[in-house]
């Protein structure tokens, strides 16, 4: 195993980043290819270095990014079994900035993030914008600065003033205003859909024919498509995979099957932000969008975070994606059921979740979340229970779709058609926006047909 760094630069959030990647040569010391398997682990020890592993499709190799918020040196720990377990490798960064850099991008067609490294903890830093006049917008200190009042499609000229230093000027372009679909179009039966850009995976999206899809979402009533289109900052609508979304895009445009951008955030950092707010700007070129934007919002180390850190990320995450599209856009908020994990407001911000989104989408598994949920009875007592959680835990009047279960995930296995069918009747009765089922990979022929029965 090898290892080799890359500096990325410092980010609009004021991180400074590199780009740990693993190569791997054989017993000869020829460069070879991990094409899958294989456990590869990240540590970062020393100057508040964090280190988030990234999928090996975004940089074709297992990789992190090791981001410092302040000026110091780390070591890099890469632990890795294929096969056997190789012994540990070790790379060391240095993050000691000479001179301060600043970084300006458009988060969204709304919001412009600044950054600047190191952080400034005493003293002011000053933010000017000019358009068609200079004004001073900000005042602050540490390390990252967001204007939240820009006008989609125009272009800003930003001076940041650190202590002691001239002016760094920076000019963003903003992005267009996405188009979108009013939520009450969204309502009904929908899926979830994920593919894959690795050919080796059973759910690539080669794999995969769009007018197919459309032709089975269409017979068995469905209304939405949510399709996942990122995981954190990687984007899956690559250059590859973009011909097979833009094809689904066109054939649910002509059969008026709404398709949904959903996104899987794994932090606040900017990137992965952008690339949420990216994907809700994806048009084809017929002019085919998504109709709005899905993003799904959990703890744990593969998503949001844990502990204390991960609390505030959840909150903060469906914050910036609402300043970055601003007010009009719907945005579907994705989270852990309040009702069958026992979960409250000291676990999840659903509060504050719903003050940015449109939609409350309760993720209700009723198979893999309960042991008591089996039949259609039960399913519908653990859908009320789920609906009434979610409903006070908002805080507000608003929109709820129950994210049902059609995969086997879990000890008790896919649920049967007859468990569908009446988690589509009570979604109905209990007055949701909709019901949509996880997920379409694992949907049975008896499931389908289920569906298709079932009206809404």
């Amino acid at each position: 195993m090898i290892l080799e760094k890359h500096a990325l630069g410092v980010s609009p959030d004021g991180v400074l980043r590199f780009l740990v990647l693993v190569g791997f040569v054989d017993a000869d010391g020829a460069p070879t290819v991990l094409l899958g398997g294989g456990d590869v682990a990240f540590a970062a020890s020393g100057a508040d270095a964090s280190v988030q592993w990234q999928t090996r499709m975004r940089f074709g190799a297992p990789a992190a990014i090791v981001g410092f918020s302040h000026a110091g040196t780390a070591i890099v720990t890469v632990r890795a079994a294929v096969g056997t377990p190789l012994a540990p490798v070790r790379i060391r960064l240095d993050a000691r900035a000479r001179t301060p850099a600043v970084s300006a991008e458009a988060l969204g067609p709304h919001a412009v993030r600044i950054g600047w490294f190191p952080p400034v903890p005493n003293g002011t830093v000053r933010i000017e914008r000019s358009n068609a006049r200079v004004r001073t917008i900000g005042l602050a200190t540490g390390a990252t600065f967001t204007d939240p009042g820009a006008i989609p499609g125009r272009t800003y000229r930003y001076a940041v003033t650190l202590p002691g230093e001239k002016p760094a000027i920076r000019v963003v372009a903003m992005p267009p205003e996405p188009a979108f679909e009013p939520v009450a179009r969204l309502g009904g039966k929908a899926m979830w859909l994920s593919f894959s850009p690795s050919p080796l995976d059973a759910d690539a999206y080669t794999r995969m024919d769009a007018p197919a899809i459309v032709a089975r979402a269409r017979q068995s009533g469905l209304r939405a498509i949510e399709l996942r289109v990122a995981y954190g900052a990687f984007s899956e609508i690559t250059r590859d995979d973009r011909p097979f979304v833009d094809a689904l895009l066109d054939e649910a445009a002509r059969a008026h099957v709404a398709l949904i951008a959903w996104t899987v955030p794994r932090s606040v950092a900017y990137e992965d932000v952008a690339a949420t707010v990216a994907s809700a700007r994806h048009r084809t070129a017929l002019g085919s969008h998504f109709a709005a934007l899905a993003i799904d919002l959990e703890r744990g180390d593969d998503f949001l975070g844990s502990g204390r850190l991960g609390y505030a990320a959840l909150a903060t995450y469906a914050a910036d994606v609402r300043s970055a599209l601003g007010a009009r856009y719907p945005i579907v908020a994705t989270v852990e059921d309040p009702f069958l994990e026992h979960l409250s407001e000291r676990d999840v911000p659903y509060a504050a979740i719903a003050q940015s989104a449109d939609v409350l989408q309760p993720m209700a598994y009723w198979r893999m979340l309960s042991k008591r949920a089996r039949g259609p009875v039960a399913v519908r007592a653990a859908l009320r229970g789920s609906y009434a959680a979610i409903a006070r835990a908002a805080g507000r009047a608003m929109p709820i779709d129950i994210g049902g279960q059609t995969a086997g995930e879990g000890p008790a296995g896919a649920p049967p058609a007859e468990e569908v069918a009446a988690a589509v009747a009570e979604s109905r009765r209990l007055g949701a926006l909709g019901v949509t089922f996880f997920d379409w990979n694992g949907t049975t022929g008896e499931q389908w047909r289920a569906l298709e029965k079932s009206g809404w």
